[in-house]
Order: C-alpha cells, then structure tokens, then sequence
C-alpha cells in the first residue's frame, strides 16, 4: 500500500526513537509530546516539504528521547524552549549524523519564509536571548559582544535538563538587570528648578489663607486660572503616549529582553503548515479478544444436533437415513482425493526439503578418493543433512452465511476433504464457521459485553460467534459424528425434507471479526499441538461485513453522555483510520470502504503475524472481473486471470487480495470427489449427446477441483 508522507514522517520518528514510541498525527497546531505515555503527537501539515517534516520529527523526538517530564523552574518558558531546543537537537545531530543536513536546510527554507518573524531586521535590535536562538537555528551569522558569548559558549555546554533550567534562571536574572538597567538609561529628563525667585513666586502663588471664605477662594483661583494656559485634550493623550513609553522601557522599537520574539513568531508561523480543512485522523488499535466468550465449542454443537435430529419427534427416520447415506456415499467417493492430496502433500514436503539440504565435509579422508589427490583437492568424505520439516497447523474458517445457502453443501464438501486430509497427514487443525445476526443470539451463553473493550479499538459485535465445527483434538468416533451431524444441518437447510437447527442457521458475514481472533486461536493451537507453521485458511463468497470501533461519547454530550456506539468505518466519511497493534506497535492506514474490508484486515494480520494466509473465494465469472479490476491495474495480468478462468476454471491471485495467495472458484457445483451426474433430458430416455456433455461436466468439475487442490497444496507444503 502506498504511504503518504505523514505516514512515512510517522515511521521515520519511530525510527529515530530507538523504542516502543507511539507516534499520532492530529488536528492540533502545534507538534508535541507526552512524556508519561511516550505519545508523539505530530500536526496534520499540508505545505511542509519534505525537507522541514524531517526537521520538524526530528526535533519532536529529540524532546521524546532527552526531556523528562519536570518542573521548569522559576524561568520563564520562551528561555526553557530556546535553551533546551539548542540541546536536544545538538544530542539528536550526535546520534543520527545524518539529520544535520536536514536540520541545517530545513532551518534555512523556514528562515526564507520568515518563521522567525525577524527577516530584514538588524540582529543587533534584537534581544539576547532571541540572538541565541536564531544563532542555533542555523544562522552562524548573528554578533554578540564578548560578554554575551560567555552565554552562547554556556549554552553550548549544556549536557543534561537540569542543566537547562539553571542556565535558563541564570540568563533571564541576567536579561532582566540589563533590561532595567536599559530602561533607566530611557527615563526622560527630570526638569531642574528655575532661578529662587521664580521658586518663591511659584511658593507664593498656592500659599492660601485657610479662613478666607470660599467666596474669596473662588475668586483668587478664577484669578489665577486666567494667566496660566489651559490644558486640552490633545495634551493630556501626549502625556498618557509618554509615560506608556516610559513604563514600558522607553524608547520605540526597542525590544525588551526578558522575552523571546522569535520563539513565539516560530511557533505562530508553523501553524500556517496546518492542514485546517483536512479529515480526523483516527488511530484504532487491535483487539485481543478473549476467544471462549464467542466460541461454542465441538461438544456443545455436537449435543445439541444430535438432540435436534435424534432425540426429537420433528424427523421421518427414512428422511434421516437419507442424509446420512448421501453423506457415506460424498465420504466413500471422497478416498481418491483425499488420497491425492496426501501423496501431493509428502512430494511437495520432500522436495522442499531436499533443496534445503546441505552437504558439508566432515573432515575424514575418503579412503576410495585418496588415489586422485594429485588432481582433485577434494579428498574428504561428505555428510548431507536435512533439516527436519516443520509441524504444520490448519485453522479453517468457514462462512456461514445467507447468501451461502445455495452452495453450502457443495463448500461443505470442500472443508470435509480438508479436513480428512489433515487427519490422515497427522496435521493438527480447527475449523470454525463465522456467522452474526441471528435474532435468538441473547437465548445462548454467550453475550459480551461491549464494555469490556476499549474506546478506539476495533469492535466485535455482540451478535459475532464462531461455531467450532471439527477439531483434531476429538476422537475417531467424536469426529465422525461431528461431520455426520454437521452435514445433516447443511442438508437441512439446503432445502431437503429435514427441519435444521435454528440457532445455528446462517446469518451475516462477519469475517473480520474472526481474523481478530486468530491470534489467540494459533496461540492456543501451538501450545497444544506443538505446531510451528500454520496456515490460516478463510472460505468465502462475498465481502465481510464492514468494520466497526468502539466510541464513546463525553461527558457532556447533550443526550449520550459516556454512552458507547460502535459506528461503521464507511460511515464516516470526514475520517482517515489507521490501525495499530499494541503487541508490535505496526500502524498503517486503512480503507474504510465497505468493498476492501476483506483485504484491508487480512493484509493487516499478515503483517503482523507468520501465517500463510489462503482465501478460496466463490463467486461468478461477472463478479470476478469486478474483482480483478479493482486489485490488479495491469491489463496484461488481467488478461491472464481471465485465460486461467477459461481454461481451468479458477484463478489464482497472490498478495493483491489481502491473502498470500487467493483462489477463486465458481460459485455453483464446486463440490469434489462427489459421483453424482446431472443429466439434462428432454425425453424419458436420455440421448448418448446429453450424456455426454453431463459427463464432460462432471470430469471437468473434478478435474477443476484437482487442480485447486494442487495449487493449495503448494502453497500450505
């Protein structure tokens, strides 16, 4: 899948971290970094180049790997930000040598855009700690006098963040007395008195007698009023003007030391990078189901056929024994494949593992060879070993849903031969039918709650269960029965004169939800059975129902507050998900259209997991060009798929469909090894040409199947 480049940044950072790093991009302004849960959260950038996103994740994690979380101390934060950057990046340009020509261009592109606020100006106007920052932002060019590079060399020598902090506490006491004193250097003149006369009339003019009457009062002040000049409004705003002036450090366009113009211009200026408009981006994580509370297990399933189809009163005996003779005469007629596959298996097992084999000297001289050691230096005796092949395992799941009905029977056949072919090759198996939606769900054991699981983690529906079918782990006689009884509810529900099971009839397709158990169920088969090679086999004829989260709504939601849904992925549009496993940390985005679930979760498990992932896919030519349309781009492949269809009747796809390899198979009489011929006749004596074109049918379904069967075959030996 190609991968945008924030999906690459996001690698890159996880790269750079050397550690189980999490890294999200989010609609949020600013980069930043939560040291408790290593959580690198990067913003959604629509115009950064390449160039400043590598400059920019770098220096995030630079601050994941070198800044702990603790107190700043009693400096302000623009000093910690300038001090501590010019550290961690430094350290990061120790580490990874190859980012200082990423830091050194990106600095430059983001000083030709003016990210500092200060393109044009004198550096000399600017504030020390201002100076410094730029000064470590990549421009070697900026003056300082002999006593501010005391500070630039300090700054150098900072190893540690406590460092940091006392340097930071040091520098703003320093900015600070030089500001006052820079403001003391500003204060207006203080007008010095006139001559000691004009001291004395000026004494004399507001030396007033405390009995004269108010009248006298008013009189003297309106007197004096007239001979001195009136005060307008425009003379008290000049006033106000100065002495704003002269509060704030005096003279215009002086900056004021304490504080860090460029630091804030900087962080401002990234936020242009922001991509405002662009879509959520949500991460969602894998679930780790706990598989028992979604499995009925082969015993139970079992008991309750068995009850269903013997025990009750619902069944014409003769209706029973027809069943169980069609399925004696499909098992008897079945030997010649299984048979086949067996000995196809052992071939392919052995040719493997006689190109792996390999020949060494052992050191002792062969006896027989000695006369040639004048022309052949290869005189020594040989040994050949072979490694010892791998323990194979099979889980089968198999859909068990509505649109199944009309081959259900004939996919059943395909599973039994599977299945007696593991049994007679001694390879340990489970076979698990996926089915949801079925109403009376709440009548059985099994009912999850949604609550156990986590907000932003893929969902699995309270209606999803898997039916364990067969399993080596029975018996001869147990797994006879299963199969028997299994195959008496297919028949049932294919439409003969049998009444099935109701719980266990067909519902939705909810195959994703049975790959997010996988794990645990392979997990559980290697513990058991001692299997090191596994093969993940899923059978079906459509799409898998589309994915689902957990989300929860806030506390102040209007009407569903801390409520939990479980919202489609295809259903919201205004979103892009990426989906993470805890257990390796792999993230990739995925699609949320409906049509690509299949793909997009198989591929998803193949990623993290070292199965050999086989799809069998039923479906019709018409629905198989739409298929290949949409996965391969390449004519030429096409037309190739299209020439295998004609010619052997299925097709083959390797890696594009999710699975590492994907066979796709008619939809209609797929059934192996059964003897039975359909005969289409228009009188009551079939002609000798409609014989003949049931039996060219009936070979060429077999003769299909038997070439699937190799081709699986390859791919699991």
């Amino acid at each position: 899948m190609r991968m945008n480049t924030q999906e690459v940044k996001g690698t890159l950072a996880k790269l750079l971290a050397t550690e189980n790093l999490t890294v999200e991009h989010r609609q949020v302004s600013t980069a930043c970094f939560d040291v408790e849960k290593r959580l690198l959260i990067l913003p959604i950038w629509k115009t950064a180049s390449n160039t400043v996103y590598d400059l920019l994740v770098g220096h995030e994690v630079g601050h994941a790997l070198y800044t702990p979380n603790k107190d700043f101390g009693d400096a302000p934060k623009d000093f910690i930000n300038v001090l501590e950057d010019a550290r961690i990046e430094r350290m990061m340009k120790v580490t990874y040598p190859g980012l200082r020509k990423s830091f050194f261009e990106g600095y430059r592109e983001l000083w030709d855009d003016d990210f500092f606020g200060v393109k044009g100006e004198d550096p000399l106007d600017l504030s020390l700690i201002d100076r410094i920052n730029l000064y470590f932002k990549g421009n070697p060019n900026i003056p300082f006098n002999d006593e501010e590079r005391v500070w630039v060399d300090r700054t150098e020598a900072t190893k540690t963040f406590e460092d940091v902090i006392d340097l930071a506490e040091k520098l703003y006491e320093y900015c600070a007395d030089k500001q006052d004193k820079k403001e003391l250097d500003n204060l207006p003149e203080i007008p010095q008195n006139l001559d000691d006369q004009t001291g004395s009339n000026f004494d004399s003019q507001f030396d007033i007698d405390s009995n004269s009457d108010d009248e006298d009062l008013d009189q003297e002040q309106g007197e004096g009023d007239s001979n001195k000049p009136e005060i307008t409004d425009e003379m008290l705003d000049e006033l106000e003007d100065k002495m704003y002036e002269d509060q704030v450090g005096g003279q215009t366009g002086t900056p004021d030391e304490t504080e860090s113009v460029t630091d804030r211009a900087f962080a401002e200026a990234l936020e242009s990078l922001v991509d405002d408009n662009g879509k959520e981006w949500v991460y969602l994580t894998v679930p780790d189901p706990k598989v028992e509370d979604y499995v009925i297990p082969h015993k139970e399933i079992q008991e309750n056929l068995y009850n269903h189809f013997y025990e009750s009163d619902k069944h014409d005996v003769s209706n029973i024994e027809y069943g169980v003779d069609h399925y004696n005469t499909f098992k008897r007629d079945s030997q010649k494949t299984v048979n086949y596959l067996c000995k196809q298996f052992e071939m392919r097992k052995s040719a493997d593992e006689y190109r792996r084999a390999a020949t060494a000297k052992t050191g002792v001289i062969n006896t027989n060879k000695l006369h040639t050691y004048k022309y052949n230096d290869d005189i020594f005796k040989k040994v050949t070993v072979i490694p010892e092949g791998k323990n194979h395992g099979l889980v089968m799941f198999l859909d068990w849903s509505g649109s199944m009905q009309s081959q259900l029977l004939d996919t059943l056949k395909q599973t039994y031969n599977l299945v007696w072919f593991c049994k007679k090759s001694g390879i340990p198996f489970r076979v698990y039918a996926f089915q949801s939606g079925f109403t009376s769900y709440h009548e059985m054991s099994v009912n999850p709650k949604i609550a156990d699981q986590k907000e932003n983690e893929l969902s699995l529906t309270d209606d999803f269960r898997l039916f364990e079918f067969f399993s080596s782990r029975q018996n001869k006689q147990s797994l006879e029965r299963s199969l028997q009884l299994v195959y008496l509810q297919a028949f049932a529900m294919n439409g003969w004169r049998l009444s099935y099971y109701t719980p266990y009839t067909l519902g939705g397709t909810p195959l994703a939800e049975a790959i997010y158990c996988t794990r645990n169920i392979v997990s559980d088969l290697k513990k058991l059975e001692g299997v090191s090679k596994v093969n993940v086999i899923c059978l079906t004829d459509g799409e898998a129902n589309p994915m689902s989260y957990i989300h929860k709504f806030p506390e102040d939601h209007e009407y569903r507050a801390n409520e939990i849904s479980q919202p489609y992925l295809c259903h919201s549009r205004n979103k892009v998900f990426f989906l993470r496993d805890p257990k390796t940390g792999y993230t990739r985005k995925i699609s949320s259209h409906p049509y690509d679930t299949t793909k997009e979760i198989v591929s998803y498990y193949r990623e993290i997991t070292d199965y050999n992932w086989v799809g069998i896919r039923l479906c019709s030519k018409q629905e198989l060009s739409r298929l290949v349309r949409d996965l391969c781009r390449d004519y030429s492949e096409y037309d190739a798929i299209d020439k295998q269809w004609r010619k052997e009747r299925f097709a083959s796809i390797k890696e594009k469909a999710g699975f590492t390899e994907a066979f796709f198979m008619p939809d209609k009489n797929n059934g192996a090894g059964t003897q039975d011929l359909e005969v289409k006749q228009k009188s009551e004596v079939a002609t000798k040409a409609e014989l003949t074109r049931a039996f060219k049918k009936h070979m060429g379904s077999k003769m299909t199947n038997k070439t699937i069967l190799n081709a699986f075959i390859e791919q699991i030996a």
